[in-house]
């Protein structure tokens, strides 16, 4: 178990809430996207709103990463600790990315897939609110979460649902009457949009590779 008392503890978790701040502002801004005949202006809007969020946890990681340099752990800890919050900042990235883009090519997303992004937006919520919990029980809850990962089990769990809505919708994209131009740019977006579950699955598999390797 981590110090419980130390300021890293206090640090990596408001690095993660500002990584969900951007996350729900990313969020905010792609149910805007997916609406019908929403404004330019109004996309511009919540895009640059997602990139000042994603400053914010930049800001946030480098406050940790500093804050590592006079802690006492191990240089292995470190070096863990170190990973799994560059990897969330990188949703914080994917977020800004994806939001740049759509408003670059000023996309029109089809009403059909509107059930389907909606899902994806929920399952990807709750993503998060694991690998929140699962990040604090390194510091407050270790023994608890190396005995019992389950936590991290169901972050890939739902990794997986959000790769089969993936899967449909390419299918329907490839079936729908698009240009194929068009198909490649929307297929292009749903890949990065879903990028953000692959992440969230790949800090899980962080996090239980650190547990074993601290396994007594």
């Amino acid at each position: 178990m981590f110090k419980k008392n130390s300021d890293v503890h206090a640090l990596i978790m408001e690095q993660i809430k500002d990584v969900e701040k951007c996350l729900v502002s990313f969020e905010q801004f792609m149910r805007a996207a997916t609406t019908a005949d929403v404004k330019i202006e109004t996309l511009k809007s919540l895009r640059d709103g997602v990139c000042e969020a994603e400053n914010v946890a930049d800001i946030s990681l480098r406050n940790m990463i500093d804050s590592l340099a006079n802690g006492s752990y191990l240089p292995s800890t470190r070096e863990d600790l170190i990973k799994i919050a560059t990897s969330c900042d990188k949703i914080a990235n994917k977020c800004e990315h994806v939001a740049q883009l759509i408003v670059l090519y000023k996309f029109s997303f089809p009403a059909e897939f509107n059930k389907e992004f909606n899902e994806i937006f929920d399952i990807t919520e709750k993503q998060f609110e694991l690998l929140e919990n699962s990040i604090d029980m390194l510091f407050s809850k270790m023994n608890a979460l190396q005995k019992d990962p389950a936590i991290l089990d169901e972050i890939r769990s739902l990794e997986t649902q959000i790769d089969r809505i993936e899967q449909r919708i390419s299918e329907s994209i490839f079936d729908s009457d698009l240009e194929l131009a068009a198909k490649m740019q929307f297929l292009g977006i749903v890949e990065r949009l879903c990028d953000i579950s692959d992440i969230i699955e790949d800090i899980a598999d962080k996090i239980q590779i650190m547990l074993i390797a601290r396994k007594a």
